[in-house]
């Protein structure tokens, strides 16, 4: 997709697989805005996006030697953040006192006291925020959360959550909260509107392709303010695919957002066709629709001067941060 100078001249953070991923989709598939600038620490990786979004886009991209630079920048107005889960709640205020807009990938910060800190710097801030907790746009949770609210099939009882990357070289026991769970986490919030009380942790027998500082998998038990029971199977090192699945129970059907991304409802004593297929190796394939809906979401958002509805605000990051934090601390003290 050709790009206009006039475009909203965003700057990414991290060129890993998220800032790039990132870079690339708003290059191919957002209109009316472009990729300005890029940061990354290893000025090689950021040099390489920043040429196949050239390639894509037609307008050449900085790539900077630091973020204070990037953020004085007067062209950049929109800040994407997809450095390590660590510096996020760092960043995040950096570019809010530039004045910067910005989407921030999840989660907010890697603990709750960042959390509680970068959270009040965005909410006192006039920048536009976003935390990017992309199933929000996916349209099988979009239609699940639409069933769900409707009370067609009765209240909710309990939700089953599956979670498995195909490798994790180096994750940690608590990154499988703070970073892997907290999606499932923002989604039982947001898919019910009321927030999760207790999280424990259950171990089992480690896979002998976890590292040394990793229990794989793990089972992660939530209770909601109502008693709602959510369960989150975690692996990180799963080795044949990528997977993630939810399964709602109503008092009279069985809502499962399957691996593929479809929604299949259990009713009436009828088990409907299950769409089978090759499944992705990471979540950048299968949720691509849905990042390229948040990033345009984002655009919007700028544009309006207003949060789009979809999103996950900083509030809602907290929330999650907390609630995951809390399984954390049931964890071994050797894994926190």
């Amino acid at each position: 997709m050709k790009k206009k100078a006039s475009d909203i001249s965003i700057g990414v953070i991290g060129a890993g697989i998220m800032g790039s991923g990132h870079a690339l989709y708003i290059s191919e598939s957002v209109k009316g805005a472009r990729v300005a600038g890029i940061y990354d620490a290893n000025t090689t990786v950021a040099m390489k996006v920043a040429s196949k979004v050239k390639k894509i886009g037609g307008l050449s991209v900085t790539v900077y030697d630091s973020i204070q630079s990037m953020l004085a920048a007067k062209e950049i107005t929109a800040i994407i953040i997809a450095s390590p889960d660590n510096l996020h709640a760092e960043h995040l205020s950096m570019a809010v006192a530039a004045g910067k807009d910005v989407l921030c990938e999840k989660p907010l910060a890697s603990n709750d006291s960042d959390a509680k800190k970068v959270a009040q710097t965005a909410n006192k801030s006039k920048s536009i925020v976003g935390i990017g907790f992309m199933r929000r746009f996916d349209p099988a949770y979009l239609e699940l959360k639409r069933v769900v609210r409707s009370g067609k099939y009765g209240k909710v009882l309990q939700i089953r959550c599956t979670s498995r990357n195909v490798s994790s070289p180096t994750a940690t026991t608590a990154m499988l909260l703070t970073n892997v769970a907290v999606h499932e986490v923002d989604v039982i919030r947001w898919l019910l509107d009321e927030e999760i009380k207790s999280v424990n942790v259950n171990l089992t027998k480690v896979t002998s392709k976890a590292n040394s500082k990793l229990l794989d998998p793990i089972s992660v038990n939530c209770y909601t303010e109502s008693g709602v029971l959510a369960t989150i199977d975690i692996c990180a090192n799963s080795t044949y695919g990528y997977e993630v699945g939810m399964e709602v129970i109503t008092e009279s059907a069985s809502l499962v957002v399957e691996n593929l991304g479809d929604l299949t409802i259990v009713k009436d004593f009828y088990l409907p066709n299950r769409k089978s297929g090759k499944l992705h190796k990471d979540w950048m394939g299968r949720f691509k629709p849905a990042y390229i809906a948040e990033l345009n979401a984002f655009v919007e958002s700028i544009k309006k001067r207003k949060l789009h509805p979809n999103f996950a605000t900083a509030n809602d990051g907290l929330a999650a941060s907390i609630a995951c934090g809390l399984g954390v601390k049931s964890l071994p003290r050797n894994q926190r």
